[in-house]
């Protein structure tokens, strides 16, 4: 293969191509900053919601009284205000380091922050295969370029929301944010992304009974779905199901 055998797109202004936006987006917590990000910037109010919820620092969507979004020199600052209770935890668990798109729990401070929110979820079948092929179809359709998606449905497989982003925690963070702010349930997520532990968490955290993704989930995963009874399901990239753990 030779360089004319490329497509050259080198000289093709940015704003052209087909890529994802994708900046630093900082949350916080009344003035104190509690962790950044690289996500795209859109919905960012769901995934403020999303994300604070996931981290255990709100229970519910009416604990913050309003989400300001301002640009800041090479990103973004999403602010929630909150009460004083809720500020004074930001700031005592605060993300040491940034995170990055690749790993939604890069930078907790201490493991324990890792499993927030784990439960045992109540038991609960998985969808019918059918139902889940329906939804990969439905994936599939919607498919952006260099975007993850994590789709939400009910208990009947009818579509709720969907979540885009560039990270796939971040998706995930912003279809969970939806809900909470539009009280919708979910009872199925299928993601586009392979699945490691923060996105169980979210989950589980969330009650959401049944994940599915398109690529291999991560040992760690696996086992943290089974303690907590979450239909885990990995679909091979439609090719075939794996139920991995179930309720």
């Amino acid at each position: 293969m030779s360089l004319s055998d490329y497509e050259d797109a080198t000289r093709t202004p940015r704003e052209q191509l087909q890529g994802p936006a994708e900046l630093p987006i900082t949350l916080s917590f009344n003035d104190t900053a509690y962790a950044s990000v690289l996500a795209t910037p859109e919905t960012l109010e769901h995934w403020a919601i999303g994300f604070a919820f996931s981290e255990g620092m709100i229970t519910r969507a009416s604990q913050v009284s309003n989400i300001t979004t301002d640009r800041l020199r090479h990103g973004v600052r999403v602010r929630l205000d909150v009460p004083t209770h809720i500020e004074r935890l930001a700031g005592e668990r605060r993300r040491v380091t940034s995170a990055s798109s690749s790993c939604g729990r890069c930078g907790s401070a201490e493991e324990a922050q890792m499993m927030e929110g784990l439960q045992r979820l109540p038991a609960s079948a998985p969808p019918p295969p059918a139902q889940l092929g329906k939804a990969l179809e439905q994936l599939s359709a919607a498919g952006q370029p260099g975007l993850h998606m994590a789709l939400g449905f009910d208990n009947e497989g009818r579509w709720l929301a969907s979540g885009v982003d560039i990270g796939r925690h971040n998706a995930l963070d912003k279809l969970i944010g939806a809900s909470l702010m539009e009280s919708f349930r979910i009872s199925m997520v299928l993601l586009s992304s392979r699945c490691s532990l923060e996105l169980v968490q979210k989950t589980v955290r969330a009650g959401i009974s049944t994940l599915a993704t398109l690529s291999h989930p991560s040992t760690l995963a696996v086992d943290i779905a089974r303690l907590c009874a979450l239909n885990l399901i990995c679909c091979h990239r439609g090719r075939r199901l794996s139920l991995l753990s179930s309720g």
